[in-house]
């Protein structure tokens, strides 16, 4: 995980890290610096979260500017987070992250009318959209910053359907 150093650590009290899904604090026994790269207030750094309490933050190591372990056109984790509907309009949340950078939050919105109009299911959603999240982002290095989002259209639906595999005709 990647997140901005809150609070330094010290003997007596534990750091802070903060992410864009909540702060967690580090201990002062698991700061190891990189390279000689020193954590300090502002840092951006990578952690992990310990085994069995996923509060705290262990292995920190900073990051240095620019530094990212990412191949250009890799494409970055992402995870489905769920949905809200307003009215005729489904909002899916995804998460995607690469290593060395912070997390991107991405609303995929889309008409209902439109999943009706082309006899796509609701359940196809999802993964529609997870497809057309992964393509953009592939072409986007590093991923954009802020809250990203991005309107399901009539083509891309109609380019879904295309790419379906018709079933073959079952010989008598």
């Amino acid at each position: 995980m990647t997140g901005r150093i809150e609070q330094l650590a010290t003997a007596d009290s534990p750091g802070v890290i903060t992410t864009k899904t909540g702060r967690n604090t580090f201990r002062y026994s698991y700061q190891f610096a990189s390279g000689g790269i020193e954590l300090q207030v502002g840092r951006l750094v990578a952690f992990e979260l310990e085994k069995g309490n996923i509060e705290t933050a262990i292995n920190v190591c900073a990051i240095e500017a620019g530094e990212s372990p990412t191949v250009p056109g890799r494409i970055p984790e992402i995870r489905y987070e769920g949905f809200e509907q307003k009215n005729d309009v489904r909002s899916f949340r995804f998460r995607a992250w690469r290593t060395g950078e912070e997390n991107q939050d991405i609303v995929v919105t889309a008409e209902m009318a439109l999943f009706r109009k082309y006899g796509i299911t609701i359940q196809e959603g999802p993964g529609l959209c997870l497809r057309l999240v992964e393509a953009e982002l592939q072409q986007s290095n590093p991923i954009p910053t802020g809250l990203w989002e991005r309107k399901l259209t009539a083509d891309e639906m109609i380019a879904h359907i295309g790419r379906q595999r018709i079933p073959a005709k079952r010989r008598s």
